[in-house]
């Protein structure tokens, strides 16, 4: 499992918490939601191993996950909060 990302975003006169995280294991998805409020306002999960192949390395998620947390920064910051579900 590969350590997540957590950023506190100001938009939109709002504070949102973007948090990142490798569900790693059995399940090998990366999961990134949006909270507002403690509400989940937006979500992507990725599965891992169907992008990056069946033993990705530490770096390569870590990689695909930083992507990915950034992806959601962009879309709240654009005003989008509903984020793609299960690509």
């Amino acid at each position: 499992m590969v350590q997540g990302f957590n950023t506190k975003l100001s938009c939109h006169e709002q504070t949102y918490h973007i948090q990142s995280e490798d569900l790693g294991g059995e399940n090998p998805h990366i999961l990134t939601l949006a909270y507002l409020g403690g509400a989940v306002v937006a979500r992507i999960q990725t599965n891992y191993r169907e992008v990056l192949g069946s033993h990705p390395s530490r770096e390569a998620i870590r990689t695909l996950m930083a992507r990915q947390h950034r992806q959601m920064i962009e879309n709240v910051q654009a005003g989008k909060c509903e984020g793609e579900e299960g690509r």
